[in-house]
């Protein structure tokens, strides 16, 4: 299924002439920092032999040269995988579709959706758009159209992207100029170096919090940001004087049994939700498999999605809100230098 979400993306960025640095095909790295991170990462490995998927392990001295520090004592590579900047990704892939004739508007919040003579009525501030077949293609927001009440688990995540860096200080750092690790534990942090259109930058990224409403606070973001920091800090001593000029939170949708919701919720109405933390690759699989149920072409894909089970019910809001809190923190406090 991943597989076949990235074959998608890798066409539509070859019809749309998106640039490489926006879908740079390198593959990914688990870094890890703590032998507890080396042993995950040993698994995960097996997991990929018997699999049968490439991979390599890669010592201190491999991630040094890619890095430029030595945080890490190991890495694993999956050369399968592909490295997005999503900004960039996402504007090529609308610019192509406007190109073809696809109307897109932004910046325009359904407020409503109801049926309305065997079609859908969508209505948003400034005006309302109706059509035959609708695919609810808004991850948690499945909730907001009043689906799935008490199945989805809404997560924050958290990430600080720095001033560009001058000259002097890409030289300090050495490394390669363009670099992505995520952690070899899920609740560690992910760092990645970018360079391109908007100068060279770093980015970490890491904390979730489990917020039903939907909603975070820039006060929680500020909070959040010193861990950045202080993880920023811990990896690159050398950039003491790099400041985070962007820091944002974003929303994941889990469900308790890792399932997407995928399938037909009414007449003309159908869903591609709940991407577990996989936005680009879960996310892209769900909407090609209900575009297929809404055209009624047969799929394997669109046939075991629609079959899986329903996401499983969460305990009550309080009970499920101190269960997800206190297992994150938990997690982290595992994670180690990891985080």
């Amino acid at each position: 299924d991943n597989r076949l979400a990235i074959e998608f993306a890798r066409q539509m960025a070859k019809d749309f002439d998106i640039p490489e640095e926006a879908f740079t095909e390198c593959g990914k790295i688990n870094a890890a920092a703590t032998d507890r991170g080396e042993r995950l990462n040993h698994d995960y490995a097996g997991h990929l032999q018997k699999m049968g998927e490439r991979h390599e392990i890669y010592d201190a001295q491999t991630m040094r040269e890619i890095t430029g520090i030595d945080y890490y004592q190991a890495g694993l590579f999956t050369p399968g995988t592909v490295v997005l900047q999503p900004a960039q990704y996402i504007r090529g892939i609308a610019d192509g579709l406007r190109s073809e004739g696809v109307e897109i508007f932004e910046n325009s919040p359904v407020i409503a959706l109801e049926p309305i003579g065997g079609s859908w009525r969508a209505k948003t501030p400034g005006g309302q758009v109706t059509a035959p077949s609708v695919i609810l293609a808004v991850n948690g927001h499945l909730n907001s159209f009043g689906h799935l009440p008490g199945r989805l688990m809404h997560i924050f995540t958290y990430a600080s992207m720095s001033r560009a860096m001058t000259e002097d200080e890409i030289a300090r750092i050495g490394g390669s100029p363009d670099w992505g690790v995520t952690p070899a534990d899920p609740l560690g942090s992910t760092v990645r170096r970018i360079s391109g259109i908007g100068g060279d930058r770093m980015v970490v990224r890491n904390r979730f919090t489990f917020d039903p409403s939907l909603e975070v606070s820039d006060h929680r973001i500020a909070r959040v940001a010193q861990d950045h920091d202080r993880a920023f800090s811990e990896r690159f001593p050398m950039l003491k004087d790099v400041e985070m000029e962007y820091r944002w939170g974003g929303r994941l949708c889990l469900s308790l049994n890792n399932v997407q919701h995928v399938r037909q919720l009414d007449e003309g109405l159908f869903s591609a939700s709940v991407q577990n933390g996989l936005g680009t690759t879960k996310g892209t699989l769900a909407g090609l498999a209900a575009v297929d149920l809404a055209t009624n072409r047969v799929s394997d894909t669109a046939e075991r999605l629609k079959n899986a089970p329903l996401p499983r019910r969460l305990p009550p809001g309080p009970i499920a809100k101190i269960g997800a809190t206190l297992r994150m923190r938990w997690g982290e406090w595992r994670a180690d230098r990891e985080l």
